[in-house]
């Protein structure tokens, strides 16, 4: 076995599974001199890979973990620093996949967020992009303060490629400056501004709309293309005064006084971005070469999901007449919906002929409603009988309603949600409902026109085809366009020559001003000459 294995091996027992024998100095210790020895171990067929993931939606790390996985079983050496480990019975890579487990700084967000006190009330889009851009400034900090992190930081290594997310912050970015390695980021929903001025990607907001809007692009009126350019526009300006100087005074404190602004890593550097969409169910946009849609990349295949028969699949086989399907992600509370709102479910559903499985926190007394604070969702989903998926709008959770062919009831709250359940809706695959305005008739109504009403499955099914129909799936794209960076490193003359255009240079402000000046110009010899010849 080659020598990266051993060392990827001696880091998973320090990190992973540490004994009660070893104290963290003697851990941090240990990771030191074997971070130095791998520096001088002889160079393998596989990359080196970082991916740093701290962020603890586990949402955000369902649609990562499979890509360094696959990468892991293609022969990659791949060291991911987040909070969620893997189990020790996962399985794949053959000892190439190693945790630096950073969930004692940054433990799991799964379920904690309380909808009655968080989303009782509208966010100004200003302090919501604010306040999104400070919790991640502390996951920053957090993670690289972690005794294992700074062991990587202030110990020489090397990696071949570095990926990090296109979330609320781009300070892991500048693990790809110190190791002089091309990033790779993964945007785990749809293409913002920040994104899209990172690699230069069209953003016309005539027509391309912005990502927190529920427009749908098609014949918008003067007022929502002028609300769509102020949020495009100023949502960017939003990110860099929140974000990136904050960011680059954090990584500069970490990583020396001599970093480069973090914008500027991020451009220079980027070899390429993932993206969580597809044009079948986003809105189609021109796209620059290293900016690839793998929208579905954490969608399991079906030969796993027929493996996976338990207590879940034989619940929906159990139930001919359907079942409703309801889960508002890892992230909300469920049971922190105010009384009325779950009240009003149960009644709905005692009233309906479904079984239903809900994931949901708290304890439920009705003969109708199974409920469990975890569920396999794709497994479910999957099943013939599940006839409607009710859900709170989550990327992951649509994805794969789309994928499955499931129609659903949305019922967003905050995020991006709005805009995911307005695109399901206007492409005939779901109801919108308010979640403040929840009512028994609105539940019933909603529940009875999706399943009865065979548009909604008929309008699923066709476009669960289109979606599933490429020439490869999501996670065979995404690890040949990494492979690709492997191979060409930051020379993959992928990237737009207008990232380094500045803004009245890509406006061509310049053209039109010397344009207008030429113009007033001969407008003004034309008068003189007329006044002369009078």
């Amino acid at each position: 076995m080659e020598s990266p294995i051993i060392f990827d091996a001696l880091i998973t027992a320090l990190v992973v599974e540490p004994t009660g024998r070893w104290t963290m100095g003697l851990q941090v210790t240990m990771l030191a001199v074997m971070v130095l020895s791998l520096a001088w171990t002889p160079p393998t067929s596989g990359a080196r890979i970082l991916a740093v993931f701290p962020y603890n939606g586990h949402s955000h790390f369902a649609m990562v973990e499979p890509l360094m996985v696959a990468l892991s079983e293609r022969g990659h050496h791949v060291t991911v620093i987040s909070p969620f480990p893997r189990r020790k019975d996962s399985g794949g890579g053959a000892g190439r996949y190693v945790d630096v487990d950073v969930s004692d700084s940054l433990p799991p967000v799964i379920s904690q967020l309380n909808v009655t006190k968080e989303f009782g009330y509208s966010v100004n889009p200003v302090t919501g992009l604010r306040d999104l851009c400070q919790m991640n400034h502390r996951v920053c900090e957090a993670t690289f303060e972690h005794p294992l992190v700074r062991a990587l930081i202030h110990d020489p290594r090397t990696f071949d490629v570095v990926f990090t997310e296109a979330f609320a912050t781009d300070c892991f970015s500048a693990f790809a400056h110190v190791y002089d390695a091309p990033l790779v980021s993964i945007r785990t929903s749809n293409y913002s501004p920040q994104l899209n001025r990172r690699v230069a990607n069209p953003q016309n907001p005539s027509y391309l709309v912005n990502h927190l809007l529920t427009y749908t692009g098609h014949g918008m009126s003067f007022a929502q293309r002028l609300i769509n350019a102020l949020a495009t526009h100023f949502g960017a300006v939003g990110f860099h005064a929140f974000s990136d100087g904050p960011s680059t005074e954090l990584v500069r404190r970490h990583f020396g006084p001599g970093t480069p602004p973090v914008p500027e890593i991020t451009r220079r550097r980027t070899a390429l971005v993932l993206v969580n969409a597809h044009h079948s169910f986003t809105q189609p946009r021109p796209t620059v070469p290293n900016a690839v849609e793998v929208g579905g990349l954490h969608i399991t295949q079906p030969v796993e999901l027929e493996n996976a028969a338990n207590e879940w699949t034989d619940y929906c086989d159990l139930c001919d007449q359907g079942v409703i399907y309801v889960s508002f992600g890892s992230l909300l509370k469920g049971s922190s919906f105010p009384v009325q709102f779950t009240t009003a479910f149960v009644r709905a559903f005692e009233e309906l002929p479904y079984c239903v499985l809900w994931k949901y926190e708290g304890e439920m007394i009705s003969t109708r409603i199974k409920v469990s604070k975890w569920m396999p969702q794709q497994q479910i989903l999957s099943h013939k009988n599940v006839k409607v998926f009710i859900t709170h709008g989550g990327l992951m959770g649509v994805m794969e309603a789309v994928h499955f062919a499931v129609p659903m009831i949305g019922i967003p709250v905050f995020g991006d949600q709005q805009s995911n359940i307005a695109d399901c809706v206007a492409k005939g695959i779901a109801i919108g409902l308010d979640h403040q305005q929840i009512t028994v008739e609105k539940l019933i109504k909603s529940i009875q026109s999706v399943i009865k009403d065979s548009k909604y499955k008929s309008k699923a099914s066709e476009l669960s085809a289109r979606f599933r129909d490429r020439p490869s799936s999501a996670l065979e794209t995404a690890v040949f366009w990494t492979e690709y960076v492997i191979r060409h490193g930051n020379s993959t003359s992928t990237a737009s020559l207008a990232m380094d255009f500045d803004f009245y240079q890509y406006f061509l402000l310049d053209v039109v001003s010397v344009g207008l000046s030429i113009l007033l110009f001969l407008f003004y010899i034309a008068f003189r000459v007329k006044k002369c010849i009078r």
